[in-house]
């Protein structure tokens, strides 16, 4: 051990007082450096760190020991020290000090008090905090307790800032009041400095925090609405679901604080995102949706519904969302809360994405005049992993929208589920640390509290654009809906909220004793709130309810394409074609491209100069680049999509020399100067779930973006299910919300295994609402009719023009609908798999009728038609061609849905004596089977003078896996059906 010498003094002192704290960072070998640290800085100053320097002489200055200030070289610092009350024990007090200090700051909120029902012991619901026992007697002993202490720290905040000297029975009071109260904090784990700092000061000057009389009416006003709607709800609808917010109350003053601190700061948008707990509550107190449309929602009254009109579904009102504008003075802000299903936080990557739309639309690079609030529910943040896919987009550039304000509606339960059961961590809100997220904790039945911490959080968020996280402790007055029976699962917990009054009540009593309202205040404003209740719920009896009262609202218009002929018109003239494909294909000389890429790019070049047929990767190169000169947006995000998983995109292309030199993107030369900020394509991370959820909420923000998402292989669209059967399938029928959002799929059965073979089109085509009936009853719909009433486009392009037109058919059109692409990836480079560029001066293809056939007999001499989709039709065509079979024809289905029977209709008339089958490359349970089956056979029953016989199936055999993972067994498979595809 080294020894500690105070050389002006004959004793030699060997034991160190630093070095009895072995557990912290002033522990153990750490006092020994320290110590060592001083006896060089005590021979020569010079010899440590300036900022050590500063902070032995701040310390000995402000304990009046004498030592000469400025020493010359070779000349040590003269200390004079006193015995036991030397330096060795001033820099041992001021380390313990410190160490209590930083203590508080970092596990104060383990002692804190912010459970309003005291749950903390109780068996039943488990031990969830307390991890560690704050007591100074781990490094003072009652004496020291009179005693002042040097408390000040060199380059802190808070109290080590503002104060010198302390007793420590002041110091531990005052800890104790700013970090065990009813309001703590988890902040010392945030990398920033300047963020820690900032916290610190909002807590250790919580005495400068006092609540004027105007804000407390304000809470108590805002709190009596609140109180007074649940009640009457309670009352006059006492057998239905409404998932009430009563317990966490405060939760409405709370986000109504937080509006006013918002639009102080100069937002504009703030959207919202939650679950259905305190949903109805929210959207009456803080979107001001009338009391009138909740109750008709309640009495199911909405008398304008019609069965017969298509996407008239609704849903319950619970899941429902709304839009409203709030004035603040001359200034609007908007408020938005998304409509979600059911499965909890799966609404979180949405509001994400929907607030980065916005600011991209209005090009706030500051993150300012838009951002987001999710409120969560302590069991649903600590369980869905979603949760976690969301943060993680919290610093990424592609998706990052400069902060969400997190709120937990913690009712410390989760359905009947107890916080011992339903999780691991100490906090529901542990995952906040993920992303080094602040939290703060506060107890719900303190509303001035609540208020005040809502409005740090805005704060923070402003200034740092950063997620932050409260975590409002309260509980649930009644079951998970109003109906549950609690007692039979917590009888204990149950017990205490019995005998716990409404937060309203309790303020009430706070403010009557304080002299800021009167009894008959608080009964007057009861009344007028219930009065109102009553004249609403009386109007709604006789109201007319219609769903686009709640409708969010587009924010800009759909734009209506001028260029190139009629809205439904995608194909472009030839000499834009070209002239445009030049500019896309240039690499600038000067750019150091890796030599591959260089030649992949000069290669399309020369497809375009020559006329040459191009290949997939192309055409959506000339997709993109022709909306973009249009005047719309694009927007491509996904796995590893700015190179493409298959390796033939490449739509961003690296600095091969300079570390520091910038990306180049060839579709920037079709965007005018400054305009950059129209194209986005970014490699996301490595989630499926929590990007198509972003993407879709960016994709319904703004309809003139082209919004792709893009799956690294088809088959991992499995992890975004949520997302896909509850948003992009069906949100237009519940909610009458569009999306024009595209999804590329990478599809096709190559030898490659279970898992990167299909991309499932049949759970998509089972989502579809394509309806037989409509064709078999002669209705007479055609194709623009069609597609507005349908919930999505599902389609296998066989051809790079068709996937040329089928990108700008999305925008081509003044309506939005969700775009299923299944993307084959042998057909990336297959050289029969290509398009002229005079194909894309035309349109989409539904059907694609026989290619060759002048090397056919006549149509009426064909007996079989081959009727098929997406890459197997390559491998029937060279079949055929082994075979010199002449007399089958090979008919591609382009567009499997909504499924095009007139189109198909048209041209299976002429093979009056074929026999027609339906070919795929996948297992009959797996692929297009079962969808078209019942479609096709209407189509031909519809048909006159053709074969009537049940169409027959050609394909791989029944399975529980989507693919074999033996390549020769693919081989054998593959080559059975083709062979069986021509057995007449």
């Amino acid at each position: 051990m080294l020894r500690f010498v105070a050389r002006n003094l004959n004793n030699v002192y060997k034991f160190s007082e630093l070095q009895k704290f072995g557990v912290s960072f002033l522990g153990s070998g750490n006092a020994e450096y320290l110590e060592n640290l001083f006896d060089q800085w005590y021979l020569d100053n010079k010899s440590v760190p300036a900022t050590w320097d500063s902070y032995f002489r701040q310390v000995l200055e402000s304990n009046n020991f004498d030592f000469t200030p400025e020493p010359q070289n070779g000349q040590s610092v003269s200390v004079r020290l006193d015995g036991q009350s030397g330096v060795r024990k001033l820099l041992s007090d001021h380390f313990r000090v410190l160490l209590l200090i930083n203590k508080y700051r970092h596990r104060g909120h383990e002692k804190s008090q912010v459970d309003p029902l005291d749950l903390e012991h109780i068996q039943q619901i488990g031990k969830v905090k307390g991890y560690t026992k704050l007591d100074y007697s781990e490094y003072f002993t009652q004496e020291d307790l009179d005693r002042e202490f040097y408390i000040h720290a060199i380059g802190s905040t808070g109290i080590t800032k503002d104060k010198q000297m302390m007793k420590l029975r002041d110091l531990i009071n005052y800890l104790e009041k700013a970090y065990c109260g009813k309001i703590s904090y988890e902040y010392m784990h945030i990398q920033s400095n300047e963020e820690r700092d900032w916290f610190r000061d909002q807590i250790e000057k919580y005495d400068e925090f006092m609540p004027s009389k105007e804000q407390k009416l304000k809470t108590f006003e805002r709190l009596g609405q609140e109180h007074a709607f649940s009640t009457f709800l309670q009352k006059k609808f006492n057998t239905s679901k409404r998932f009430g917010i009563e317990g966490c109350d405060s939760m409405i003053s709370g986000l109504q604080s937080l509006i006013d601190a918002a639009a102080s700061a100069g937002a504009e948008h703030v959207v919202f995102g939650m679950a259905h707990r305190g949903r109805l509550n929210t959207l009456y107190n803080v979107f001001q949706k009338s009391a009138e449309e909740i109750m008709v929602e309640f009495q199911d009254l909405k008398s304008t519904f019609n069965e017969d009109i298509w996407g008239n579904s609704g849903d319950v009102k619970y899941h429902l969302g709304s839009v409203h504008n709030v004035l603040f003075g001359d200034k609007k802000l908007r408020l938005e809360m998304l409509p979600n299903p059911s499965h909890l936080e799966t609404v979180d990557p949405c509001v994400y994405g929907k607030v980065r739309a916005i600011q991209d639309y209005f090009q706030d690079s500051k993150r300012e005049k838009a951002f987001g609030v999710l409120i969560h529910g302590d069991a649903a943040v600590s369980g869905q992993g979603i949760v976690y896919e969301s943060l993680q987009m919290a610093d990424l550039e592609g998706y990052k929208s400069g902060g969400i304000i997190h709120v937990v509606s913690n009712n410390q339960i989760g359905f009947t589920t107890v916080p011992k059961d339903s999780r691991s961590g100490l906090y529901c809100t542990d995952i906040a640390h993920a992303i080094s997220a602040p939290v703060i904790h506060v107890n719900a039945d303190e509303p001035e509290l609540v208020d005040k911490v809502f409005k740090i959080a805005t704060e923070y968020r402003y200034k740092f654009k950063r997620d932050i996280f409260i975590d409002l402790v309260g509980y649930r007055r009644y079951g998970h809906n109003e109906q549950d029976q609690p007692k039979f699962t917590q009888p204990i917990m149950y017990e205490k909220i019995d005998k716990t009054p409404p937060v309203f009540i309790k303020y009430s009593d706070k403010l009557i004793a304080q002299g800021i309202v009167t009894k008959e205040q608080v009964d007057n404003l009861m009344k007028t709130h219930e009065d109102n209740l009553e004249l609403a719920y009386q109007k709604s009896r006789k109201m007319d309810y219609n769903l686009k009262d709640w409708q969010p609202v587009p924010w800009e218009m759909i734009k209506v394409p001028v260029l190139w002929g009629r809205i439904k018109d995608t194909g472009v003239p030839l000499n834009v074609l070209k002239t445009l494909g030049e500019k896309i294909n240039k690499i600038p000389n000067e750019f150091n491209a890796h030599p591959q890429i260089r030649k992949f790019y000069e290669e399309r070049l020369s497809w375009i100069q020559k006329d040459q047929p191009i290949d997939f990767a192309a055409a959506e190169a000339m997709a993109f680049g022709t909306l973009l000169h249009e005047g719309f947006n694009i927007r491509l995000s996904g796995e590893d999509v700015q190179r493409a998983t298959f390796s033939h995109r490449h739509a961003v292309i690296h600095d091969q020399k300079d570390p520091n030199g910038q990306d180049y993107v060839p579709l920037h030369s079709v965007i005018p100067k400054g305009q950059e900020h129209r194209l986005s394509i970014y490699n996301s991370h490595l989630s499926e779930y929590g990007v198509l959820g972003f993407d879709y909420g960016y994709s319904i923000t703004n309809p003139n973006t082209l919004v792709l998402w893009e799956g690294q292989f088809g088959d991992f669209a499995n992890g975004a299910q949520i997302i896909i059967d509850n948003y992009i399938a069906s949100a237009e029928s519940k909610w009458d919300v569009d999306s024009g959002l595209v999804m590329l799929l990478p599809n096709g059965m190559d030898g490659q295994g279970p898992e990167h073979s299909s991309g499932r089109v049949e759970r998509f085509l089972q989502l579809s609402d394509d309806d037989p009936a409509v064709f078999e009853k002669n209705l007479g719909v055609r194709l623009t009719r069609q597609m507005r009433n349908s919930n999505m486009q599902i389609v296998q392009c066989t051809t790079p023009a068709n996937y040329f037109h089928a990108l700008r058919r999305q925008l081509r059109r003044d309506f939005r609908k969700p775009l299923i692409a299944m993307t084959s990836k042998r057909l990336l480079r297959l050289q029969a798999a290509k398009s002229k560029l005079i194909e894309l001066t035309t349109q989409f293809n539904q059907v694609y009728d026989e290619a060759f056939p002048e090397f056919l007999v006549e149509p009426n001499q064909v007996k079989r038609v081959i009727l098929c989709s997406g890459q197997v039709y390559y491998d029937l065509i060279k079949k055929r061609e082994e075979l010199k079979q002449n007399n089958v024809a090979i008919l591609r289905i382009e567009q499997l849905a909504p499924f095009p029977y007139e189109f198909l209709q048209k041209i299976i008339g002429k093979y009056n004596k074929a026999e027609f089958v339906w070919v795929q490359e996948e297992h009959m349970n797996y692929g297009p089977w079962a969808f078209v089956r019942p479609r096709i056979q209407s189509v031909l029953a519809k048909t006159t003078n053709i074969s009537n016989s049940p169409i027959q199936y050609i394909g791989r055999k029944p399975s529980g896996s989507p693919a074999t993972g033996f390549h020769q067994l693919h081989e054998k498979e593959i080559q059975t059906l083709l062979q069986k595809a021509f057995e007449i």
